[in-house]
């Protein structure tokens, strides 16, 4: 059973999740193999695992997205809503008390226990489905990799709508008491508005969810989870893509968590964020072959979640803090693992750092023999401004004034574009590939202009975009989203994704790993590639073949990646 590790303050022997024996396999292949674990109260686990272990499986699963082939989910019976808020009122709604009731008398079991395969029986209670609803009111919540708040909705309402009993709009409650549900709503608020202040969002309340940065998003989701009555919450990379200052915000807020309400939390995160994490993690778990290795807790863990010091922003991709004037060609043996694949081993390599707006910075390689010189621009970029909601995002210069972005890149040319959170990196590309409007400026691919063209169009001119895997349909196979990329017929020249029974299961079910390789696969034959984080949760071998594919198969590569700190080779060996 993975559950021992050191005592601290905040960690009690109160038990608040058991699963044995849990088993799942896709296909034939087996994902969880008699998988055991325990959780208690403030206890705070990293869960590691190479790309395809099963980590979001598990997460899963845990959560009441998926259930598995057999085994034991046990759920302790809460007792009030955060069991580390004193002062918190928990609200009694006499029909919802009586549905509580009846369900635990028709499941049986207090704690609430879960015992798979189901039978038919059990489908036909309504008040016994394994549902993540039903999971959620056992005080288990989960975030997302990818943020998801209600974009359209003030902050107040994403954290007040999750409310434990809330009324909803119950036209019978608003015309027979409306004081009722006037003093409720206006409670709500109150938490609500008291919950964006500890997040440092105090004056924002009014502010629609599109009008934050990533960083302060994920914030709000994390706490919008709490205020559901959470007591254990899985977080699925919390720390991606996030600048300096988004790290230390989010585990400032998860210290918070953990030391002030004891909330349980079990962590997924990608190995170049993991060292961020140590002067938090209580239990570490090594998931493989199936199983959980509890591997303990190092013993040279800090007191406090830290963020190394790393890099300068002038100089993020490189190992050495060495400022370089713009043009210079810097030393092969300064580069990172996966930047020197990208720019390969000769000499005659030329690296130019040129600075953009707010911080941003645009590394180009020119590798011999690929690229054509000036005189064969691919993209222009000129005068573009692009809003998001009310908000100028593209086209800022550094006093926040809208005069327009100039970007140009050239036949040949890998340019890696670095930029904080809130830069707009993802907005760029998605303009690019005509997914949103733009407000101002022209985008012009080969010569020719793409500001009428839609998305269809770009696609057949020779733009082909890799965005974040959110983009793709989840609940369609690997192999019937290569279908519709139209490279199902010619795998010889994709990118292979390992193993091939990846491409017989939703793409809901793989992992951040597994999702990557499928779009990689749909990627191809373009004459310019632009791409999100395209590495993203890949491990160093993947990473290895996908960069090796991405240099076969556009002769020019536009990368967006946010700002991180200097990766060591130690770290890019063990991934």
């Amino acid at each position: 059973m993975a559950k021992t590790g050191p005592n601290n303050n905040h960690w009690s022997d109160v038990l608040l999740l058991r699963a044995e024996g849990i088993k799942k396999a896709f296909g034939g292949q087996i994902i969880l193999d008699e998988l055991d674990l325990e959780l208690s109260q403030g206890e705070v686990a990293l869960l590691r695992g190479e790309n395809g272990s099963g980590k979001t499986t598990l997460l899963n699963i845990l959560t009441g997205n998926l259930e598995p082939d057999a085994g034991t989910l046990q759920y302790p019976c809460r007792k009030n809503k955060n069991p580390g808020q004193t002062g918190t009122r928990i609200k009694a709604y006499p029909l919802w008390a009586l549905a509580r009731s009846a369900n635990m008398f028709l499941a049986g079991k207090t704690p609430r226990t879960y015992r798979f395969p189901r039978g038919r029986w059990q489908d036909i209670n309504p008040l016994d489905h394994f549902t993540p609803e039903s999971v959620a009111r056992e005080g288990v919540s989960r975030t997302w990799q990818d943020v998801r708040l209600f974009n359209a909705q003030t902050l107040r309402d994403n954290i007040a709508v999750s409310e434990q009993g809330h009324p909803g709009e119950n036209p019978l409650i608003a015309l027979f008491a409306p004081r009722l549900s006037s003093r409720r709503e206006k409670r709500i608020h109150q938490e609500a508005d008291a919950m964006l202040a500890r997040l440092g969002l105090a004056g924002r309340e009014q502010s629609s969810a599109d009008m934050i940065s990533l960083g302060q998003s994920k914030r709000v989701a994390i706490a919008r989870s709490v205020s559901a009555g959470a007591r254990i919450l899985f977080l699925d990379e919390p720390l991606a893509g996030l600048d300096r200052q988004g790290i230390q915000d989010v585990l400032r807020l998860l210290e918070s968590l953990v030391k002030k309400d004891r909330i349980t939390l079990v962590i997924v995160e990608h190995l170049f964020n993991q060292r961020y994490l140590e002067g938090l993690i209580t239990t570490d778990w090594l998931l493989e072959n199936g199983r959980i290795n509890n591997i303990g807790r190092s013993s040279t863990t800090q007191n406090t979640a830290q963020v190394p010091l790393g890099a300068p922003a002038s100089c993020r991709l490189f190992q050495d803090d060495a400022k370089w004037p713009p043009g210079r060609r810097r030393s092969q043996e300064k580069r990172l693992p996966w930047f020197q694949l990208l720019a390969g081993d000769s000499d005659d390599i030329e690296i130019i750092d040129e600075s953009l707006p707010r911080g941003a910075l645009l590394t180009r390689i020119r590798r011999p023999g690929a690229y054509k010189g000036p005189s064969s621009p691919i993209l222009e970029i000129r005068g573009l401004i692009i809003e998001r909601g009310r908000r100028p995002v593209i086209g800022l210069d550094a006093e926040r004034e809208a005069t327009g972005l100039d970007l140009t890149l050239y036949q040949g040319e890998t340019a890696i574009l670095q930029a904080p959170n809130g830069w707009g990196k993802s907005t760029l590309i998605m303009a690019i590939a005509g997914f949103i409007p733009i407000q101002q400026g022209t985008i012009r691919l080969q010569g020719n202009s793409l500001d009428a063209a839609p998305a269809w169009d770009r696609v057949r001119a020779g733009l082909r975009v890799l965005p974040s895997d959110r983009f793709i349909f989840p609940d369609l196979s690997g192999s019937e989203a290569l279908k519709l990329s139209g490279s199902a017929g010619s795998l010889t020249n994709t990118f292979t994704v390992e193993p091939l029974s990846l491409l017989d299961r939703k793409y809901a079910s793989l992992s951040g790993g597994e999702r990557r390789q499928i779009a990689l696969a749909g990627f191809h034959g373009g004459v310019l590639g632009v791409c999100d984080e395209p590495f993203d949760a890949l491990d160093g071998e993947t990473t290895r073949r996908a960069v090796e594919y991405l240099l076969a198969a556009m002769g020019t590569l536009f990368i967006a990646l946010p700002y991180r700190e200097a990766f060591h080779a130690k770290d890019s060996r063990q991934s």
